[in-house]
């Protein structure tokens, strides 16, 4: 016989909370209105609590108790002897399932108990008390001060429940948010004990505790969320998912209800099923950090010597990438820190080791920040990459661009081969063979392909500038340049012209259109522009030469989002090509460079919030897109883009 089994009916040796403070209550009549009225959320053990009070009390003797699933009655309520100790689960006074009952009705019927002094205890979930205090009105036949919830459980319940040694032992490995619910606590034990090679896994475990708590027979979801609750209860636990803070009365019924929690002076979801369902998926796409001689300062040091090299560390951060940094470390304090990084190119000035040593240590910095999502597995990567063109070792790009010129990625590649929980393209590998370059989270619902449009960048044009430059260069190399010579070296370096075209090599683009995408939400991610941007600028190959082909590619793989660079500059825009791929619409969002010296307008990134509702085949998706940028030590919203559905 299974120690553990959430089906099973009433047993005392199985309950474990504490039932004395509702015991004592039921020594009297309510002091305000006609009922004691038991409010939890579904799924929260208020009938094995109700069971619980019937056989305490029918042990104690000298009390006539009954418990009445109205479930069972219909319509017309029973008589109750006069006396009774009343214990009334499942009311169905309001939720989606059938016809609610007359609470106006009920009410009456539970003021004719009252009077014939029959003390009635009514298990209720949110939504039908607001059902039940409308229909009382201000008649006095209900009043809040005799509200009665089921705390969560306690450490000393929760290791009561765990009634095995190997249970007591997976106990200690799970989230306290796990812990709270009796429910749920005795399915994450019922699993490992069906399965105990789950137990060597917590977050496989409790992965597949969610994904089960879905099956018709528990239905935790809809009959927490969508039976359970108002619309105004719901609409305050999603308020609360997305990291806000909602001033409203629900807001408390919530917390005495178990559903929310205070955590570091905010409120959170305190329900680990809802967690995974309601809380959005947020995106940092950042873009043209160039970490090198280009960097943007946040502070403008004009102070120079010891005075200046003294107070300038007390004016914080001084590059911009680190000031975002302090940024990301106060979002994660309110609740709203990014749960994955993008990065579309244009990390390093010059593809130098030195450089992108410097960014390393920034990733790593800023990875301590990033905050975990219930669906996105410990082990996948958390931080996607695509290279830009300033990513290209240009030293290996001397010669024509042949295709299979792969030498001029390796620093890039070698830079982040072994960053932990990092994916990004192989261009480094020859087009023909490399594998598509994808992150897939098919428990968030989203796929990103990564592609590299640098492929060819870096070339130099033969001209007398350029041979000026080399000469100097080599006489730097031999350790005889002067100062006027350095200088006039750095001034060329900057005029060189150099080929920096935009190109997703074809072989890439293939392997878009035979790969299977399942996913709901598809985001392309490259450096170089799709689209032209409302700017003025004097260059060439400031997009992608094939870019019509790869919106082509994209639109018929129903990609719903691109996110690019390079063009310092953010903006939003859509586009959809009539009579073609069923007018499917292909947003696009160009990121801001986020810390480069070299822009027309405020440094920033945007910031990306897929949010989801309901489960199993029902859900459907919101994308909202907005633009962030820093205004002196503040980073605010610019711009916005959407909610909108994938495709729309």
């Amino acid at each position: 016989m299974r120690a553990f089994d959430v089906r099973r009916q009433y047993s005392p040796e199985r309950d474990a909370r504490d039932h004395g403070p509702l015991l004592d209550l039921l020594l009297s009549l309510p002091a305000n209105g006609v009922i004691w009225p038991l409010v939890a959320a579904r799924r929260a053990g208020k009938t094995w609590t109700l069971k619980a009070l019937e056989h305490h009390l029918g042990s104690a003797g000298g009390t006539s108790v009954r418990y009445l699933d109205l479930r069972r009655v219909g319509a017309a309520l029973p008589a109750v002897p006069p006396g009774t100790t009343l214990l009334l689960d499942e009311p169905q006074l309001a939720g989606k399932g059938g016809t609610p009952r007359d609470a106006v009705a009920f009410l009456r019927w539970c003021d004719d108990l009252y009077q014939a002094r029959t003390r009635v205890l009514l298990a209720m979930s949110p939504a039908e008390w607001i059902a039940l205090e409308r229909a009382a009105g201000d008649a006095g036949l209900l009043s809040s001060r005799d509200m009665r919830f089921l705390d969560p459980l306690t450490p000393g319940e929760a290791l009561k429940l765990a009634r095995t040694e190997a249970s007591r032992a997976l106990l200690a490995e799970l989230p306290a948010i796990w812990r709270r619910n009796p429910f749920l606590l005795e399915f994450v034990f019922e699993l490992a004990e069906q399965s105990p090679d789950l137990a060597e896994d917590p977050w496989t475990l409790l992965w597949t505790a969610r994904v089960r708590s879905e099956l018709l027979e528990f239905a935790y979801h809809r009959a927490v969320f969508e039976d359970g609750l108002t619309d105004a209860q719901r609409g305050v636990l999603r308020e609360v998912a997305r990291g806000a803070s909602p001033r409203d009365e629900n807001v408390d019924l919530m917390e005495r209800c178990g559903l929310v929690q205070r955590r570091g002076g905010r409120s959170v979801l305190a329900d680990p099923i809802l967690e995974a369902n309601l809380c959005p998926l947020r995106i940092h796409h950042v873009s043209d950090i160039h970490f090198g001689p280009k960097s943007a300062e946040r502070v403008d040091v004009k102070e120079r010597g010891n005075h200046g090299d003294t107070m300038a560390p007390g004016l914080g951060a001084s590059r911009v990438c680190d000031h975002y940094i302090d940024h990301v470390a106060e979002l994660a304090a309110v609740g709203r820190a990014p749960h994955l990084l993008v990065v579309s190119g244009d990390i390093a000035e010059w593809a130098d080791d030195a450089q992108y040593a410097e960014a390393q240590a920034w990733l790593k910095r800023l990875r301590r920040h990033l905050a975990d999502h219930p669906r996105l597995p410990p082990t996948e990567p958390n931080v996607l990459l695509v290279g830009g063109n300033h990513d290209v070792d240009w030293r290996q790009a001397t010669g024509p661009a042949q295709a299979g010129t792969q030498a001029r990625h390796v620093p890039f590649v070698r830079a982040f081969d072994d960053h932990p929980r990092c994916a990004r393209p192989r261009l480094d590998e020859p087009p023909e063979t490399r594998a598509l370059a994808a992150a897939r989270y098919a428990d968030l619902g989203v796929e990103f392909a990564l592609l590299g449009s640098s492929e060819f960048g870096g070339q130099q044009e033969m001209d007398p500038v350029r041979d000026e430059l080399l000469s100097l260069i080599g006489r730097l190399r031999k350790d005889a340049m002067e100062e006027p010579d350095a200088e006039r070296a750095a001034v060329l370096r900057d005029h060189v012209s150099r080929i920096d075209p935009g190109l997703v090599h074809d072989a890439d683009l293939q392997r878009v259109r035979r790969a299977d995408w399942h996913a709901p939400i598809r985001i392309a991610v490259l450096h170089h522009p799709v689209s032209p941007l409302p700017s003025t600028e004097l260059a060439r190959f400031g997009g992608l030469i094939n870019a019509g082909e790869v919106k082509d590619a994209l639109a018929h793989k129903e990609f719903c989002l691109v996110l690019h660079g390079h063009s310092h500059t953010g903006w939003f825009g859509k586009e959809q090509w009539p009579e073609r791929h069923e007018d499917w619409t292909i947003r696009i969002a160009a990121a801001p460079s986020l810390s480069s010296r070299e822009v027309q307008e405020h440094n920033g990134y945007n910031e990306i919030e897929i949010a989801r509702d309901g489960v199993g085949g029902e859900v459907s998706y919101r994308i909202h897109v907005r633009r962030m940028v820093r205004e002196g030590a503040t980073w605010m919203r610019r711009a916005s883009m959407g909610p909108f559905a994938p495709g729309k």
